[in-house]
């Protein structure tokens, strides 16, 4: 949907988009104010919705796109990511949020922070949940599980297989079926080839503290809004290939929950989730699955002593899954990707931008508008 306004009203995603040391030292701001523990998170998360909706009664809260692409409600997106951080990361997500919200006092501000989040935050995770021969673009935005470019790479995806399958008992962990090759002699079950499955992707941007890179704002993101600890973020480049990183999932749900349409939330014990899909239209097949509880136990104990799925990745996953449906910007990424593939010709694959997905989208973006002013 598209909306007329005077030239100086847009706020354009073609616009130069915030550089990632301006978004760097925005959170580091928003750190700092955070600290202040005379002010509660509670107040915080009040005056923020207070905030957040006033801008959804203003005409100039949208973010435009180029023709035949919606534009983008900021005070979706900005709505969507306080609901969610909670949930995502606890209280200090939940602050976090609501104080950036906060100290974006002026309309235009506000645009500029939902535009921060779209493109270095959904998108990254968006772009992700694409298999290489469609957007990857040089060894940094290689997919985990799909074919690696050298042999430390397919040795790295072959290891992480044996031991999520092993862990998970050579089992889908939704819908209890067989992994093929490992099917006991006479079982009475069908079976198929699993999928190891990445809960956080590699495609999301390698970690680098450079903050000239736009991974690196949005690690920074991921690092305030999620529950993840420094640690855990600094060594992310390995514990991507680490089982606590991955599932065993028939292919079907792997495809989902890769495209973020299929989700595990956690229930109030520890390893155990409920299986969940977002709202637009039924994902998860078959439909007795939905809904269906599951718990996470080391099959291959105490042969050997491998971790179970990490909690704060499998909520971070929920997390941007309910976001990305919620705001609607994956249906607006889902137009941009269709309009870029008909405007290359079928080949999306054809846009390079040396692995960085901020980059790559405002290069879809500049590529429709150019192609859309051709035609008018």
């Amino acid at each position: 949907m598209h909306h007329s306004r005077n030239a100086s009203d847009i706020s354009d995603l073609n616009e130069t988009i915030s550089e990632p040391e301006s978004v760097i030292s925005f959170n580091e701001d928003v750190h700092l104010v955070m600290q202040n523990a005379a002010i509660s998170t509670a107040t915080y998360v009040e005056q923020a919705r207070l905030i957040i909706e006033q801008l959804a009664t203003n005409q100039n809260r949208w973010i435009t796109t180029p023709p035949s692409v919606h534009d983008v409600d900021a005070s979706r997106i900005l709505d969507a990511m306080l609901r969610n951080a909670r949930g995502t990361g606890g209280e200090s997500s939940e602050r976090y949020t609501a104080c950036a919200i906060c100290a974006c006092q002026k309309i235009h501000e506000q645009v500029n922070l939902a535009r921060t989040w779209f493109m270095y935050l959904l998108w990254p995770f968006t772009a992700g949940a694409h298999q290489s021969s469609d957007l990857v673009s040089g060894q940094f935005t290689l997919t985990i599980g799909d074919t690696y470019g050298s042999l430390a790479g397919t040795e790295r995806g072959s290891k992480f297989r044996t031991d999520v399958n092993r862990r998970d008992g050579y089992k889908c962990v939704v819908s209890g079926i067989w992994d093929g090759e490992h099917r006991p002699a006479g079982a009475d079950q069908g079976w198929v080839t699993l999928q190891a499955t990445h809960i956080l992707k590699w495609a999301v941007g390698v970690f680098t503290m450079d903050r000239t890179y736009t991974a690196a704002a949005t690690w920074n993101i991921i690092r305030h809004y999620s529950g993840l600890s420094e640690e855990t973020i600094q060594n992310m480049e390995w514990l991507v290939d680490d089982p606590s990183n991955g599932m065993m999932l028939e292919w079907n749900i792997h495809d989902n929950f890769d495209k973020l349409k299929v989700y595990l939330e956690q229930t109030e014990r520890e390893n155990e989730y409920v299986v969940k899909e977002v709202g637009d239209r039924p994902w998860m097949h078959p439909r007795e699955l939905l809904g269906k509880t599951i718990t996470f136990r080391n099959h291959d104990a105490p042969t050997e002593d491998l971790p179970l799925p990490n909690p704060h990745l499998i909520a971070l996953h929920a997390g941007i899954s309910q976001i990305l449906y919620m705001s609607g910007a994956s249906e607006v990424f889902a137009q941009i990707l269709d309009k870029y593939d008909g405007a290359a010709g079928g080949n999306v694959g054809n846009l390079k931008c040396n692995g960085d997905p901020v980059h790559q989208l405002s290069s879809m973006m500049s590529v429709l508008s150019i192609c859309a002013s051709l035609i008018a």
